[in-house]
């Protein structure tokens, strides 16, 4: 692990040199909720948990030019940036979707060019929303992987840890007169991570909520169950679940024609929509409410456990929060676990 000590002066400095090359952004207090917003290094706000939107946003638009359709060769064209604030749900959120788009057939050229141009900083959540139920899923408030950089902050300052290639670069360079993390710094943050740990088990334990090992198998002997009907009798089927999940990924391609230019767009799709696989001669293999819950529920928790070991739910629960007829998906998983 190569990990740095900086003061709030000395992070601020380490911000102005990613931001030299990059545009930067973090999170920013917008109400009583944190968004995030391109922002200076002094106006960088770590952020107390994670923003409204979801770090996909970043690499996967709500829509995205793809070009004229009659050209050959069209290349995305990206800016080189840095995300500093993002909570270890939204990282957890990118094994899904590099799955997704880069480890298939085909690999996405569009959403590989915002990956790669992307320099990523992580910050600790310092306190749980009230809605956060990651350690339900086996997951931490705090990252492990998938960061170029993560800041914990402690008494006095951050301890500055890098994750990556790009990382351990970046800080020798530019951190080089930083001083090397003391033991102290190290419990300090191991001790406040272990308060949100603990402060979000509580909220799991609340919910109801056991463990989480045996959620796929809950799902397959539920899969006949009532309790999809009961729970999809709420669903207006807005699709804020889907756009606001950090997993989700599904997308639709669109030609639009003005002024006899003809472009394609990529644009967000959601399974909760009655069209989302209706065919050209109407039929659709899901034409309940109640079905299409469900397929969102087999994705989560089935689907991706056989191909990638992982749940494609990060407990960051957003869709509580968005959802307009008030499914909770705890309460589901938890109806799923006495079903």
């Amino acid at each position: 692990m190569t990990a740095k000590f900086a003061t709030n002066e000395g992070l601020t400095k380490l911000l102005e040199s990613l931001a030299r090359d990059r545009q930067l952004y973090g999170p920013a207090e917008v109400g009583e909720e944190f968004r995030m917003k391109p922002v200076t290094p002094d106006e960088v706000c770590l952020g107390p948990a994670r923003t409204v939107e979801p770090l996909k946003s970043f690499f996967f638009p709500v829509r995205e030019t793809l070009g004229d359709i009659f050209a050959r060769g069209s290349e995305p064209t990206v800016t080189p940036r840095a995300i500093v604030g993002v909570k270890a749900c939204d990282l957890r959120s990118l094994r899904v979707l590099d799955y997704v788009f880069l480890e298939g057939d085909y690999e996405d050229p569009y959403y590989w060019a915002h990956r790669d141009s992307t320099f990523l900083v992580s910050a600790d959540c310092s306190t749980a929303k009230d809605v956060c139920f990651c350690t339900h899923l086996g997951a931490k408030p705090y990252s492990e992987e998938g960061f170029d950089l993560n800041i914990s902050e402690v008494e006095g300052g951050f301890v500055i840890e890098a994750g990556s290639e790009a990382g351990s670069e970046f800080l020798s360079r530019e951190g080089g007169t930083l001083p090397d993390v003391a033991e102290a710094h190290l419990k300090d943050r191991d001790a406040r991570r272990s308060e949100v740990f603990e402060q979000v088990t509580r909220q799991v334990q609340d919910a109801g909520l056991g463990r989480s090992e045996s959620a796929r198998d809950n799902y397959r002997k539920a899969v006949s169950s009532p309790l999809w009907e009961k729970h999809a009798e709420a669903c207006v089927e807005c699709g804020a679940c889907n756009f606001i999940c950090p997993t989700c990924h599904c997308f639709l391609l669109l030609d639009l024609e003005s002024k006899g230019q003809f472009q394609r767009f990529k644009n967000w799709d959601s399974c909760q929509y009655g069209s989302f696989v209706r065919v050209a001669g109407g039929a659709t293999p899901r034409p309940r409410r109640a079905d299409r819950l469900r397929n969102r529920f087999e994705k989560k928790f089935d689907f991706f456990v056989d191909r990638i070991d992982s749940y494609a739910c990060v407990g960051c629960g957003r869709c509580i929060e968005a959802c307009a007829g008030n499914i909770d998906i705890r309460e589901v998983l938890g109806d799923l676990a006495n079903a």
